[in-house]
């Protein structure tokens, strides 16, 4: 067995196989050692906040959404429209119009799919309530711990044993 760190899932994965044929758990790598899985290739979050804001609900909606894209090991970037002119230059000019306040200068946080628009806190906010996220955020939901586990006590090749004995068996045929 071989143990690698993988930065995806920023924890040890265990890796079977060959060394022409590693697979793990279908994560991580895929064909030869080095190859680049899809998994790898995945989209940047792009979160656009204003580090010095003078509104305490802009402050804490950023917050909720950093927060959560955290602890959820969501990869992202924050993008600072503060004291970065390019950042809150491209942030407004990629906000679609019917997302545009009244006075037509979005405010943050603003979040992005690489340069695909997904929506502001509102937008967030609904989507984190109505379990749909990784749709909002147009990513494939990571899978959970529990369906990563594998056995540690079975050894290549071996099935856990059933419940059932010989002699049941042989009662059962007669």
């Amino acid at each position: 067995m071989i143990k690698l760190q993988c930065p995806w899932l920023r924890e040890q994965v265990r890796l079977t196989g060959t060394v022409l044929g590693l697979t793990v758990l279908g994560l991580c790598l895929s064909g030869s050692v080095g190859s680049p899985s899809p998994l790898a290739a995945k989209m940047v979050i792009n979160v656009f906040v204003a580090t010095v804001a003078g509104s305490t609900a802009i402050k804490k909606k950023q917050q909720e959404v950093v927060g959560f894209l955290e602890a959820n090991r969501i990869d992202f970037e924050q993008k600072d429209i503060a004291c970065n002119d390019d950042n809150r230059q491209w942030m407004r000019e990629n906000v679609p119009g019917e997302k545009k306040p009244e006075n037509g200068i979005p405010l943050p946080p603003q979040i992005f799919n690489e340069e695909l628009y997904c929506g502001d806190f509102e937008s967030f906010f609904d989507a984190k309530e109505g379990n749909e996220i990784f749709v909002f955020l147009g990513l494939t939901p990571l899978p959970s711990k529990k369906d990563m586990e594998v056995p540690s006590d079975l050894q290549n090749g071996e099935v856990p044993a059933e419940d059932s004995t010989v002699e049941e068996e042989e009662e059962g045929e007669q």
